[in-house]
């Protein structure tokens, strides 16, 4: 089983050079912060109350980022909102990242490679070793989208995050993109799992559309 930020980065990553993909290079950091929070509060180690996160478990779910920003969350000297801690976990993301890429090396399913940068540095890429486990995600993906398949809490939450990291290109045909879109904000705005868990959700998938979408506004007004 993987975690809601194993499949977005899976999905991210470039299946043959092994490095994220150039359109959600700028956002995915946000998406995968918001994955964590949203995976520690299906797991009920935390939740928002007045958009502001509390540890309400403080039992180890045995994944080390997950259990990393649990702890950091635990020992805040005070409570902080929602935006606060996606932009800050996000500015963390880099040890936490090279984490996940492990778990996925250690289950198989991405191999690491060096490769040499202007004949001098090294750089390790990722590419996929085992395409099985990220066909399946994309199959479910499709089937919440485009099939009768209602999709559960952690599918919903993907769902959000891929349009958040612009993944939509990158997972949907071009035939298929405009509809994808419009059924992922239908699913995004009327998915029904647990009261308490989706106001907290929401909170925190409105928290990194704007962090993603500032991001991405930045970088456009810099490029120009």
């Amino acid at each position: 089983m993987f975690t809601i930020a194993e499949e977005l980065l899976l999905l991210a990553m470039d299946d043959e050079k092994g490095t994220v993909v150039f359109s959600a290079s700028d956002s995915l950091h946000y998406g995968l912060a918001g994955a964590i929070l949203a995976e520690l509060t299906i797991l009920e180690r935390i939740e928002l109350n007045d958009n502001k996160v509390t540890v309400i478990n403080e039992e180890k779910t045995g994944v080390t980022f997950l259990d990393r920003v649990l702890i950091e969350i635990k020992q805040s000297d005070k409570s902080k909102k929602v935006d606060n801690w996606i932009n800050r976990i996000s500015g963390e993301m880099g040890q936490m990242r090279e984490d996940m890429i492990q778990l996925l090396v250690e289950k198989g399913v991405l191999k690491e490679e060096e490769k040499k940068v202007l004949w001098i540095f090294h750089q390790s890429t990722y590419p996929t070793d085992k395409e099985i486990p990220e066909q399946e995600i994309r199959n479910r993906v499709h089937a919440s989208l485009f099939g009768d398949e209602k999709p559960n809490a952690r599918t919903a939450i993907l769902l959000s995050l891929i349009k958040s990291c612009n993944l939509v290109d990158e997972i949907f045909s071009k035939d298929e993109r405009k509809e994808a879109t419009k059924r992922l904000d239908r699913i995004s705005k009327n998915n029904d799992y647990g009261k308490a868990v989706k106001t907290s959700i929401e909170e925190m998938q409105t928290a990194v559309i704007v962090a993603c979408t500032t991001v991405v506004m930045v970088s456009t007004i810099t490029t120009n």
